[in-house]
């Protein structure tokens, strides 16, 4: 009976299955909204409603019976403590998978761009994360639980910056910036006094987002804008601080490259590189005695929970390579 493996990406906007057999070729690659059971009304409950639909779905459209997945791996958003991590687990168990490992979302980066599956990877999409693995195998998470962890990264916030950096201009004598240009075009309005008006009434109808409308700083960034090399230069140090710190505490050896991998939507969609710029250019300089690889994500990340979930396997060699050309083939 042929063997397969699970790998799971679980997000607050979408999530992705990926079906493979145990010999690295790839079967289906599925597809969901937001399971991050965080977002969801329900809860846990709903979650395991949902996600138990999800993986019969992926399944049963491939002939595939739950006894058959040998390992899966499952990055989920929304797993940051000990007591969401029982909690899942708990109802993974519940709905038939025997050997899984279950980790955050921002895990799966690291062997989805690391040849070796250890170094650091870097979350802006959603939500703004830090993640890394040694060569021990030992894990630490950066930030993730919002302004408890002084996120600040993320499509909302980043948004909500640009945002405010308009309102600033407006009505509080703030610094003159072309995100104001760009935020007024996007309403549809001339006037500052149809500004709170007018995104209330696009907000509300869904016609404006604001966590999409971070690529206003990019933009404006493009066009030498203060202001908004200002906000993201904050951001950079933010990351940058973050990832010398899991240097530290991760104990990497400087004389090993490191691997440090860009992942989320507003990184790899960023049509600017300025943030991107800005946080290789301080983590050089605050780890002057280390190689630093730097590598912006080019395969989803659930490419990582399926090579996970393979090495994870007795007697297999790396399917790295072969994983991630088969990914990059749909693309």
């Amino acid at each position: 009976m042929a063997e397969y493996v699970v790998g799971v990406d679980i997000g607050a906007s979408k999530s992705h299955l990926a079906l493979f057999d145990t010999g690295g070729n790839f079967v289906d690659l599925g597809h969901w909204g937001p399971l991050n059971y965080e977002v969801l009304p329900g809860l846990y409950a709903q979650f395991e409603e949902e996600f138990g639909k999800f993986l019969s779905l992926v399944l049963s459209k491939n002939g595939v019976s739950i006894d058959q997945i040998s390992f899966s791996v499952l990055g989920v958003g929304g797993v940051d403590t000990k007591r969401q991590h029982a909690a899942i687990s708990a109802i993974l168990g519940k709905l038939g998978l025997r050997q899984f490992t279950l980790v955050n979302d921002a895990f799966l980066g690291i062997p989805a761009g690391s040849t070796t599956g250890t170094g650091i990877c870097a979350i802006n999409g959603s939500g703004c994360t830090l993640a890394g693995i040694n060569k021990k195998g030992e894990m630490l998470q950066i930030g993730g639980v919002g302004a408890v962890s002084d996120d600040m990264g993320g499509g909302r916030y980043m948004g909500n910056m640009a945002v405010s950096a308009v309102y600033r201009e407006l009505f509080r004598r703030g610094k003159p910036t072309y995100l104001t240009t760009l935020l007024l075009n996007e309403l549809g309005i001339n006037s500052k006094y149809d500004f709170v008006e007018k995104m209330h009434e696009k907000t509300v109808d869904g016609s404006f987002s604001i966590k999409k409308s971070n690529w206003m700083l990019f933009e404006a960034a493009r066009n030498n804008d203060a202001v908004a090399s200002a906000i993201l230069d904050g951001i950079a140090e933010n990351y940058s601080n973050g990832i010398s710190c899991m240097v530290e505490e991760m104990r990497f050896p400087p004389e090993d490259e490191l691997c440090v991998v860009f992942a989320g939507s507003v990184f790899v969609k960023g049509e600017h590189p300025y943030l991107l710029d800005a946080i290789k250019t301080r983590t050089c300089a605050d780890n002057p005695d280390f190689t630093i690889n730097y590598t912006l994500l080019d395969v989803p990340n659930v490419a990582g929970a399926v090579i996970w979930a393979l090495n994870s396997l007795p007697g297999k060699e790396s399917l790295y390579s072969t994983v991630c050309s088969q990914f990059r083939e749909m693309r």
